[in-house]
Parts: structure tokens; sequence; C-alpha cells
């Protein structure tokens, strides 16, 4: 393995998502932002509603992925074998899924309230979700965003990564998934996300299987916030219905929390977990750190990410 090819390679993928940021920060700033203001606002609320308030947040992600795709299109993604992956086993993997980053989640949360912001990018997301109409609150993070994300950190990340490693392509797009997200909380539930929806693509080499399965993830959360405004209303039957669909939904999500987990612990103990190697530009485990994350794309994305996440933490404003 060339370690100069390596490190072009991944920088180049660090400027890719960069570029996508800036982009990102360009539309929401001076399209979204004088769109939105006065009487526009007024305007866009009239005709849809607080689903406009959701809606600005896909749309700078749309022109992210443009931005990152125009970067990485023209890099090299060699074809390797995909391996057969059933219902029954991509089922196992999502329980896994699911249990460790709901684990991951409440321990990102807690974290987060002892932080000056307390919490309050979490309190914004919710209060966002369950003032926006219910079919735009389901479309955009159970169907819109697990699209985009899939196809930019599985599909064009790891098509382009996984020649080095699959174990070093799916941990790096992990982290840059994580990253993406902008708050500590996130950062934390979606690299474990990617973890696993990076060992699928990595094996099945079908995005579509990962965007179900990252739909699916997100559905779960997504009808719990939902229902519970449900508690509010004034009618006692809806609340006393609202309760117990609520209880219910949390006894299955229990049991597959606890499936997950039983399920993860044979699969270590059992080494299901099989990362192929045997690629030419296989980069050894000590050459890892200073090819993939010690060169000048990946250093500047990575310090961008944190101080963004630093920013949120800590409730800092920026003269912008």
């Amino acid at each position: 393995m060339n370690e100069n090819n390596g490190k072009k390679t991944f920088s180049r993928i660090g400027f890719a998502q960069v570029a996508g940021i800036v982009a990102s920060f360009l539309v929401s700033r001076f399209v979204l932002t004088p769109l939105l203001t006065g009487e526009n606002l007024q305007k866009a609320f009239a005709s849809l509603g607080p689903s406009m308030v959701l809606l600005s947040i896909y749309v700078p992600q749309i022109a992210f992925l443009l931005a990152y795709w125009l970067f990485v299109r023209t890099m090299p993604k060699p074809d390797w074998q995909k391996e057969p992956m059933g219902f029954k086993t991509i089922a196992k993997i999502f329980l896994m899924m699911y249990a460790v980053s709901s684990v991951i989640n409440q321990i990102g949360s807690a974290i987060t309230k002892t932080a000056p912001a307390g919490g309050d990018v979490q309190l914004d997301i919710l209060a966002k979700m369950q003032s926006t109409k219910l079919p735009v609150a389901i479309a955009i993070p159970v169907v819109i965003g697990p699209i985009l994300e899939e196809l930019v950190f599985r599909k064009l990340m790891i098509d382009r990564t996984r020649h080095y490693g699959e174990k070093t392509a799916i941990i790096f797009s992990a982290v840059c998934f994580g990253l993406f997200h902008g708050n500590l909380t996130q950062f934390l539930y979606a690299s474990v996300v990617g973890l696993f929806l990076g060992y699928v693509y990595c094996k099945t080499g079908k995005v579509l299987i990962t965007m179900l399965m990252h739909m699916l993830l997100n559905g779960c959360s997504t009808v719990i916030l939902l229902m519970l405004p449900l508690f509010e209303g004034e009618n006692p039957d809806k609340a006393a219905i609202a309760g117990i669909s609520l209880v219910l939904t949390l006894l299955v999500l229990g049991f597959m929390m606890i499936m997950g987990f039983i399920l993860l612990f044979r699969w270590i103990k059992q080494k299901r977990f099989v990362f192929d190697e045997s690629m030419p530009d296989f980069i050894p485990q000590n050459e890892v750190f200073k090819t993939v994350y010690l060169n000048p794309g990946v250093v500047v994305l990575f310090v961008i990410e944190i101080a963004g996440i630093i920013i949120t933490l800590f409730d800092i404003d920026l003269p912008l």
C-alpha cells in the first residue's frame, strides 16, 4: 500500500465533507434565511405551517450531498465480492444496533445535560418534531434524512475507502457520520449506528438495505416523540388510549433492546463479525491513524466539526 495514496484519498474525502459543510451553510445563510424572514416567513407558515421549520433542516443537507458528490465523484471505487445477507441476519444486526445505540443515546443525553447549554439542542429538535404536521414529521427524519445520509456516508464514502480495509472504512465513515450531526449526543449515537450500517454495507454493497435499516431505526424513536403531545389533550379518553399505546410501544422496544444485547454478546463470543483485510491497498493497523486521520482534509474536517460540538455544548453565540 502506498501511504501517500492513502493519505490523499482520505484527505480528499475530508475536504469533500468540508465542502459539504460550507455549501449547507451558504444555502442556510444566504438562501433560506432571507426567504424565511419577515413577510416571507409569514407566507411560508401560512402555506406550510411549522413544517417549513423542519424542512429547512434538510434543504441544506441536499446542498451538502451535491457538494460532497462533486468532490468524490471521480475518485476510484474498486468493486468487491459482495456477500448475500438474509433477512434473518439483517434483523439480528438491526436489533444489536438498536440496543447499543439506545444506551449510548441515553449516556450522551446525560452528559449533554451537564453542559452549560443543558441539552437545549435536543429540546429544540423535540419541539420542532412535535409542532410539525404529521406527514412531514414522519417523512423528513424517517425517509428523507436516512436516504441522504446513507448516500453520503455509506455509498459514496465506503465505496472509495473499503479497499484500504473494511474495518478502517467502517470506523472512518462512522466517525464522520457522527461528527456530521454537530452535537455530542448525536455524535455518540450516530457513530455507533454508523458502525453497524457500515458493516452491513461492506458485506452486501447494497445501500438500499442500510437505508431501510436507518429508516426503521429513526422510526422507532420518532413514533414515541409524536405520541407524547397526545397526553396534553383535554380529552381523557384519547389520553388513556395514548398512554396504553405508549406503554405497549415501550414494552416492544424494551424487548428489542434485550434481544439486541443477547445477540451482540453471542456474536462477539462466536466471532461472527468478520472483516475482509485481503485487499492489496490494506492499511496495516500500526499505520491506520497517521494515514487515515493525520492528513490535511481530515484534520480540517475534525477541527471544524469538533469546534461545532463545543459551540453547541457551551451555547457560544457566533457573529454570523
